[in-house]
């Protein structure tokens, strides 16, 4: 639940400025839907590693800890998973958050197997994460699409500098 707690922040400042401005795909989720949905995963991920933690550390699994294989990789795909909302809603680098969204799911598609080989429970408390991060990087892709980025800038950084010179002009003019 931490990962998710640490990118709202970038995600509700850029959903009430410039995000809500760029062109987006028809079939976008509203905002409203993503809080619910990352809760719900959150914790499926926290209990599906609970589960393997139990198992790789005290265990049939032998011991390891975070020298495991599963859990370094699980440690990886959640790292990926944390930068993912400061790298496209902070920064607005909107391909390299689609890079970072092709290595999550790489990344979590290895971790549900070896979940799964551990823990059948596991593994299948990932498969729902699984399906929502395929979805979410075929809409950055989409994003990316609508919103190229020519020398560097693209309309999600156009949207965030007009969004503060308006706030900037507001404050001049006293509004």
């Amino acid at each position: 639940m931490i990962g998710g707690s640490l990118g709202a922040p970038f995600v509700f400042r850029a959903t009430s400025t410039w995000y809500k401005k760029i062109p987006l795909p028809s079939w976008t989720p509203p905002n409203r839907l993503f809080g619910p949905v990352w809760t719900t995963l959150y914790t499926c991920m926290g209990y599906a590693t609970h589960r393997i933690w139990n198992v790789v550390v005290g265990g049939s699994g032998g011991g390891g800890g975070l020298h495991h294989p599963v859990v370094r990789l699980a440690l990886f795909h959640y790292g990926l998973n944390i930068i993912w909302a400061p790298v496209f809603f902070g920064t607005k680098r909107l391909r390299a958050g689609h890079v970072l969204n092709v290595g999550i799911v790489s990344t979590l598609l290895a971790t549900v197997v070896s979940f799964y080989r551990i823990d059948v429970v596991s593994g299948l408390l990932l498969v729902p994460y699984l399906v929502w991060v395929s979805f979410a990087t075929r809409l950055s892709a989409e994003v990316c699409k609508l919103n190229p980025t020519k020398r560097g800038y693209n309309n999600a950084m156009f949207e965030a500098d007009l969004f503060q010179l308006q706030k900037k002009a507001g404050k001049y003019v006293g509004l």
